[in-house]
């Protein structure tokens, strides 16, 4: 039987990798967000993209650390929160060895049995966020620490992984960085990804 801390050192080490691998990886795994009155809700991860560090130039690693940025660079499983456009906060997962610059953006999630969110409720970044409560005051949580208000746990892999260009960037926007379930319904369908077809694994 496997025990909880054999999961989260699995876990660990899936993160320890560089974020193209880790960012495929985390496809499957699970959110879980515990509310300070009880409640929890439960999201199976299902896009992601890679964000490769301060040789990307579409990475805010790319400068540099800041005392915002600074949970980049922090141990594999640490969560970076930030603020953008002034109206959405974005979740990444902090990939790659601890000191190294590497992260992944959660773009979108599907709402387990027990929540009372919709199935579509998590589709895209910001509304991920938005459904599970997550602002800037998570930035630098461990998501492998037991009992926190955000975590990761494991979960079902996709049977089919897309992949394509990252979406609503500028810079270095045709590396194939953006990973996802290609059966599921809440990936999100931003305008503007080349419609290529999946390459499937």
């Amino acid at each position: 039987m496997t025990t909880p801390g054999a999961t989260v050192a699995r876990l660990r080490r899936a993160l320890a990798q560089p974020p193209e691998r880790a960012a495929r990886d985390l496809l499957g795994s699970v959110l879980v967000r515990r509310f300070e009155d009880g409640r929890r809700i439960r999201a199976r991860i299902v896009e992601t993209e890679a964000y490769l560090g301060s040789g990307d130039a579409a990475a805010h690693s790319f400068r540099g650390p800041t005392p915002r940025t600074a949970p980049i660079w922090g141990r594999p499983g640490t969560a970076y929160v930030y603020f953008i456009y002034g109206m959405h906060h974005c979740l990444n997962v902090t990939v790659d060895a601890e000191g190294v610059a590497g992260c992944v953006l959660i773009r979108a999630a599907e709402p387990l049995p027990g929540s009372d969110l919709g199935p579509l409720d998590l589709r895209g970044p910001g509304r991920l966020c938005r459904g599970l409560g997550i602002d800037t005051r998570l930035s630098g949580a461990d998501l492998l620490a037991r009992g926190g208000a955000l975590g990761l746990a494991a979960g079902t892999p996709p049977g089919r992984v897309g992949v394509s260009p990252r979406v609503g960037i500028r810079l270095a926007a045709d590396l194939p960085l953006r990973f996802f379930d290609a059966d599921s319904a809440a990936v999100s369908r931003a305008s503007g990804v080349p419609r290529r077809g999946p390459r499937t694994r």
